[in-house]
């Protein structure tokens, strides 16, 4: 099967580096597009006109690893429509217009496919998949955003401030000039509520998932937490209740003993709990070249080999946070409603919703009084 790149950067050149080493795969890339023009790897692979691409019949499948919304939409949606297959990382676009990809693949007879959009090089997606077929997938969770990841694991061994190890993972190239995706929840929104749709079958519009990052995270936080026990890590969690289902962003202490507790500072890890199966752990590099241009193309050789389904939902899922309680730990001034134990600056909430949390916190920026908050899991 011949297949074309949209976009040839990070994980454009990752996932052609992947087919090009590996000939008896039974997938070729034949284009690359190309904001401008650059040598390549062989002369006319490169091109920076779509046309190329989308009026090629022996091109059979189109992988988009652009990012953003446009113009990744607008091109995934006419190679659609000329009857080519789309793999695709990019989890906003997924997001945004999932519904419309969806039924015009289904109508022009075409699979889309995006497992490497919430997990990076984590096979998560696709086996939360392989999972749901014969199981009931009660909750799922995880740590998937390596930014944070990085930036948490390190405050926690060396003891420093949110500023000092951004400006590290920028500088490395973990981070963004503008961290603000990472660090304020809105990448791992999008990835929760992409592995929400597809452990519960309906659409989960982004804007539902009740999200808050590290933005104000401190090392006295830091500290708080392991002098009791805990590693604070940036969780999605959501959850089938009889009422509707939870689906949430937060920071979260962990107990030590955990597998997320334990993660290293480069890896990400995703967790769903079945009717039957139990707890099911998924680890590994979030991110990256290879990592993510692998998964992308373990996506394309699906289509190839004729392996997996499609999963396409029409309903929205119906999100009700206040059927998530637990305690928090919250510093700075804040209006609890209940407090089981406070010092200097600190307190533990009795347990509350988390949409009460999540509104409490978001009133308080709105007047300049920015506090973090983190809930506590028991083991």
């Amino acid at each position: 099967m011949k297949i074309a790149l949209l976009g040839y950067g990070v994980v454009g050149s990752g996932a052609y580096k992947i087919i090009a080493e590996r000939p008896d795969c039974g997938l070729l890339v034949k284009r690359a597009l190309v904001r401008t023009m650059r040598p390549g790897p062989a002369e006319g692979f490169l091109t920076t006109d779509f046309n190329d691409i989308l009026n090629d019949p022996e091109i059979e499948l189109v992988a988009e690893a652009m990012g953003g919304l446009e113009p990744a939409y607008t091109y995934v949606m006419a190679a659609i429509r000329a009857g080519k297959h789309v793999v695709t990382a990019n989890k906003q676009l997924v997001c945004a217009h999932f519904r419309e990809l969806a039924q015009a693949a289904e109508e022009y007879g075409v699979q889309l496919r995006y497992t490497a959009s919430a997990g990076g090089g984590v096979p998560w997606l696709y086996n939360l998949l392989r999972a749901k077929r014969l199981d009931e997938i009660e909750a799922i969770s995880g740590s998937i955003n390596g930014t944070c990841n990085f930036i948490l694991g390190n405050m926690h061994k060396h003891k420093a401030q949110l500023a000092e190890v951004l400006a590290e993972a920028q500088r490395m190239g973990y981070a963004e000039a503008d961290p603000a995706a990472d660090i304020d929840g809105l990448d791992q929104q999008r990835k929760c509520a992409i592995s929400a749709a597809l452990a519960f079958s309906a659409l989960v519009p982004e804007e539902k998932v009740d999200t808050a990052g590290i933005r104000h995270i401190s090392a006295v936080d830091i500290a708080w937490a392991e002098q009791r026990g805990f590693v604070c890590k940036l969780m999605m969690h959501c959850r089938r209740e009889s009422a509707g289902l939870t689906a949430y962003v937060e920071p979260t202490l962990l107990p030590a003993g955990l597998p997320e507790a334990n993660l290293p500072v480069r890896s990400s890890i995703a967790t769903l709990h079945g009717k039957y199966i139990g707890r099911l752990s998924f680890f590994g590099a979030g991110a990256g070249t290879l990592p993510t241009g692998m998964n992308m193309m373990q996506d394309a050789m699906d289509i190839y080999l004729g392996v997996g389904e499609v999963q396409n939902y029409a309903e929205d899922a119906q999100i009700d946070n206040t059927l998530a309680v637990h305690p928090y730990y919250v510093r700075g001034e804040a209006k609890l409603p209940g407090v089981c134990e406070q010092g200097d600056g600190w307190a533990i909430t009795e347990p509350m919703c988390v949409s009460a949390m999540h509104a409490l916190a978001r009133e308080a920026v709105q007047e300049g009084r920015p506090l973090f908050f983190a809930g506590i899991e028991e083991e």
